[in-house]
């Protein structure tokens, strides 16, 4: 992965996905970003998002049925989405659910890398799906 120049606008970028609690989408962080700096924008922190993805120094969250979501931990780990809200967090799990990186599956394939995102409810949306209920 060849380091591009680094820029204001990749660094503010930086900045933005590094300091997130949760797993931010684009529009998330660019919403977080032009509150301090009005000028940048949307086409510029998409392009600088792509670009963090493609250096390794941010991973993309692919999640079904909404946008991308962006996180600053790398390596293999897992994450969940709730269904109500669409929010992304980091996943652990209390058993001892590990995938090891030299597995082979029934096929023949060499597991290189995986990525995991599973479903649920988050805690907020579910007292408001408790509310609903009373």
């Amino acid at each position: 992965m060849k380091e591009k120049r680094q820029t204001i606008q990749k660094g503010l970028v930086w900045d933005a996905v590094t300091h997130a609690t949760n797993h931010p989408n684009a529009e998330q962080i660019y919403e977080s970003i032009v509150e301090k700096h009005p000028s940048i924008s949307r086409a510029t922190v998409y392009r600088n998002l792509n670009s963090l993805v493609e250096e390794g120094k941010v991973t993309r969250v692919r999640v079904l049925g909404g946008p991308d979501h962006f996180d600053r931990t790398l390596g293999n780990h897992y994450h969940i989405q709730c269904v109500d809200c669409k929010r992304v967090d980091d996943l652990e799990l209390y058993k001892n659910f590990n995938l090891s990186d030299q597995m082979i599956d029934s096929k023949g394939y060499l597991l290189e890398s995986y990525e995991i995102v599973f479903n649920g409810i988050c805690p907020e949306c579910q007292k408001i799906r408790a509310a609903k209920k009373q």
